[in-house]
């Protein structure tokens, strides 16, 4: 009896050590590919990291409202001379040229209380719908071609904004909407031949939006929320003038450059205050 015994307790305890081994046996396996796709993960981010390789000192910072800074001169190609900032809008020339401004950049950040007082304009925080509203800040699309530095235009001339592309894009962790088109002014009476019949600039716009207490302290909140877009863009040239034109096409090309390369020095406002600017 007590043969027994040992025999069905021999039997038990091998079953148990099948049942102990396969499960361990499984569980290995599972464990590897977590492990792997871990890996896998942890070298997609250091990618990333390597990629978006942050600066200690910009050139020319700027902040984007609430969600961090970039540098205006991370591409060096062009504008050659730099960027210089006025009240409004912040200018590049050519080197050493001293004529007209060949580009211009402007951040503008929009709070629901100022599209209610001042802009009377819609307010979402859909990014989809942010660049059908911003265009509806008529003032500051008006300032790009009146400032005599950049481009004059006449109570008998009109403008149109022309969208050419869009793009979904994402920087440091923040999605953007990536907008490239052109400005056209043209005469409000096709027969007063006294202004050029097409007048034609080159814009790249960044839209995002700004949370409310996004940064690291609350006077961050100084910088800007709400609805916001980074723009750039280059000089109005009348397009009768094929050399004018053929400048303004080469620099737009070169501005796009500018553009993004200046959109993957963003970091975060923490970061931002913590560089040697």
């Amino acid at each position: 009896m007590q043969n027994i015994k040992r025999v069905l307790l021999i039997g038990v305890l091998a079953t148990a050590s099948i049942i102990v081994s396969g499960c361990s046996k499984s569980n290995t396996n599972t464990v590897s590919t977590e492990t792997a796709e871990s890996t896998t993960k942890e070298s997609k981010v250091e990618e990333t990291s390597k990629k978006q390789e942050k600066k200690n000192k910009f050139e020319h910072p700027i902040t984007l409202g609430t969600i961090g800074g970039i540098d205006l001169m991370a591409d060096s190609e062009f504008p050659k001379a730099g960027f210089f900032e006025t009240n409004w809008l912040i200018f590049g020339f050519n080197e050493n040229k001293g004529e007209l401004a060949s580009c211009f950049f402007q951040q503008q950040c929009v709070s629901k209380e100022d599209t209610e007082i001042i802009w009377d304009i819609e307010y979402s925080e859909n990014l989809e719908k942010i660049p059908h509203i911003m265009k509806g800040l008529t003032t500051l699309w008006d300032a790009f071609l009146e400032d005599g530095r950049m481009y004059k235009m006449y109570s008998d001339q009109q403008y149109e904004v022309i969208v050419d592309n869009t793009e979904k894009v994402t920087y440091n962790g923040v999605d953007f909407i990536k907008e490239e088109g052109h400005i056209d002014v043209t005469r409000k009476d096709p027969s007063n031949t006294r202004f050029p019949e097409l007048v034609r600039a080159g814009y790249i716009a960044y839209y995002y939006f700004s949370p409310e207490g996004a940064g690291a302290y609350p006077a961050d909140d100084n910088q800007g929320y709400g609805m916001g877009m980074a723009i750039w863009g280059v000089r109005p040239v009348d397009m009768s003038n094929a050399e004018e034109a053929k400048t303004m096409e080469e620099n737009y090309e070169k501005l796009k450059e500018s553009t993004t390369a200046s959109m993957e020095t963003l970091i975060s406002l923490d970061d931002y205050w913590k560089l040697d600017k």
